[in-house]
């Protein structure tokens, strides 16, 4: 996320939304930009020298009412119509890629005097600006679903449109400005990585301890089936890279037997990457599962339906989401499943390694179990056959800065100044020429850790020795202590040699997090050059820098 936070959101739209900005900002404490004039959002987008362009913004939302941008109705015509509009969006897009351009879809009601027979022109104009969208690869505000869940009398106001062109009642609002900052989330990479469920009265009825796994309520029909449903949610999260992981207060074999032998269960054993079922407590297991997986707790959301073990967990892990069980109507929980996912686990894209993240967790379980057969670790790192590539960044491949961008968020522990950029920063420095971004991806006998680390180092201008400066350096905990780390930095430290660099400088910024790499640019052999009390410590290594050995195959 980018330090400036005093302009994040851009509202555009062909109706009033000053009302909606207010929201917005009270909502959210964010200040939200609005273009001056009425439906002027067509001439903001594609004036270069408007204030939209001229501002910090980051995030440009353009919210679309239907009937007012086709204010004749649907005709035939549509298609050259939205294309046109299209055009525009596509336009601004491809000229201000260090912006994220988010669009609603378009909510059109049918016209109530079509004959039945005939074709609906509404639902195909709607479904061509959609297929449009997704030509553009913009992310998109989905008004018309938002409108269809809450019903159009309820989320808009009829009064409120003729009175002064605001199409959205009070209810709307307030949803469609919760919407907004769900999606300004995603931008900014605030995604949970974590579910942590239980199992009793949570995936199934009752307690299968005392039930039995015959006796638990699951189904494909009927009551039983508002589980299954549950458990469809959650597996569709799994599928979309969330972790799914168990703390149940239960004996181990009890909890597993469902798995197992019901007929009607939708997640297997394998769809979770821990399982903590036993009779400790709830806060020492979310504990436990947090340190085994490598994240911090404020990346978990615990689910339960024992109001005692959710004000435990709250009160003492208050870093763990724990949203509200909807107690005493069991029918709302596969809506809830449905708010939970919307509210903590919505991205703004997803890249392979979110849909392989699952399996890449059971395969770091494979690694671990290989060590205890490893006197050494040197002998142990030696039998994993790593292979390192590392590779400077370029525009021509999006979900490249997806990821860029998703390590600077995540990742705390091995982060040396942990600041946080988005996919729009990340592009608008691969553009800089004054500024290098590498990527590393690794790779053993057990198979691919993905992308996993970042470098971004800013040359420097002026007179004197050529310089640079590594802005981040950050690595994922998976790795930390295979030599990954030194192997990346000699990489980095060669690129930078080549182009005439003499003094690279490392900075440390701490965090509450970031301790375990605190001396890392003393143990790399760099100087003490300051060290300013809460603005952070700058280490230097001057030429030559000597090569770095490493038990890696390295390609670089």
């Amino acid at each position: 996320m980018s330090e400036n936070m005093s302009e994040t959101i851009a509202l555009l739209s062909n109706v009033t939304v000053e009302s909606l900005a207010r929201r917005i900002e009270k909502e959210s404490g964010l200040k939200v930009f609005t273009p001056p004039g009425f439906d002027t959002w067509r001439a903001e987008l594609l004036n270069p020298s408007s204030g939209l362009w001229r501002s910090s913004i980051q995030t440009i939302c353009v919210i679309l009412h239907g009937p007012a941008l086709l204010p004749n109705g649907v005709d035939a015509g549509f298609a050259k119509d939205l294309a046109e509009l299209s055009g525009i969006l596509s336009r601004a897009q491809a000229e201000h890629k260090d912006k994220v351009l988010l669009v609603s879809t378009l909510d059109l009601p049918s016209s109530p005097a079509r004959p039945l027979a005939e074709r609906n022109l509404s639902v195909q104009a709607s479904a061509y600006w959609q297929s449009e969208l997704e030509k553009m690869g913009v992310p998109v505000l989905d008004l018309a679903e938002l409108a269809a869940e809450t019903g159009r009398e309820r989320f808009y106001s009829a009064k409120m449109w003729y009175f002064g062109s605001l199409p959205f009642s009070r209810q709307g609002e307030l949803l469609l400005a919760q919407e907004i900052l769900r999606a300004e989330r995603a931008v900014r990479g605030e995604r949970k990585k974590c579910l942590v469920l239980d199992l009793d009265n949570t995936l199934w009825g009752g307690v299968v301890g005392e039930d039995g796994v015959a006796g638990i309520d699951l189904a494909s029909f009927g009551m039983g089936s508002q589980y299954r449903d549950v458990q469809r949610a959650a597996k569709e999260l799994a599928q979309q890279g969330v972790l799914l992981a168990i703390a149940s207060k239960n004996n181990r074999e009890d909890a597993l037997r469902p798995f197992k032998e019901h007929p009607h269960m939708v997640l297997k054993e394998e769809d979770f990457v821990k399982i903590k079922a036993d009779w400790n407590p709830k806060v020492s297991n979310i504990e436990a599962i947090a340190r085994e997986l490598s994240i911090g707790l404020d990346s978990l959301v615990f689910i339960d339906d024992s109001p005692l073990e959710r004000e435990a967990v709250k009160s003492a892990l208050p870093e763990v989401a724990v949203p509200d069980f909807p107690d005493g109507d069991s029918s709302r929980l596969p809506g809830f499943m449905r708010q939970v996912a919307r509210t903590y686990f919505t991205a703004l894209r997803l890249g392979e390694e979110d849909l392989r993240k699952t399996e890449m967790y059971r395969t770091e379980a494979r690694r671990e179990a290989a060590r205890s057969a490893h006197i050494s670790l040197d002998d142990y790192l030696a039998s994993l056959e790593m292979k390192l590539n590392v590779y400077r960044l370029g525009l021509d491949r999006a979900e490249e800065i997806a990821r860029a961008a998703q390590l600077t968020q995540k990742t705390n522990q091995f982060n040396l100044t942990t600041r946080r950029y988005t996919e729009a920063d990340i592009a608008a420095m691969i553009r800089d020429g004054r500024t290098r971004v590498w990527m590393a991806e690794l790779r053993d006998r057990f198979g691919d850790y993905g992308r996993i680390c970042l470098v971004i180092a800013r040359l420097s201008d002026g007179p004197g020795e050529p310089a640079a400066t590594i802005d981040t350096f950050l690595m994922s905990c998976r790795v930390m202590g295979r030599g990954v780390e030194d192997a990346v930095l000699g990489c980095v430290e060669r690129s930078l040699a080549g182009e005439g660099v003499t003094a690279i400088r490392g900075e440390y910024r701490e965090t509450n997090k970031n301790e375990p790499v605190r001396e890392f640019w003393d143990k790399m052999g760099y100087e003490l050059e300051t060290n300013v009390p809460g603005e952070g410590v700058l280490w230097i290594l001057r030429a030559p820098f000597n090569e770095r050995r490493t038990k890696l195959c390295l390609n670089c």
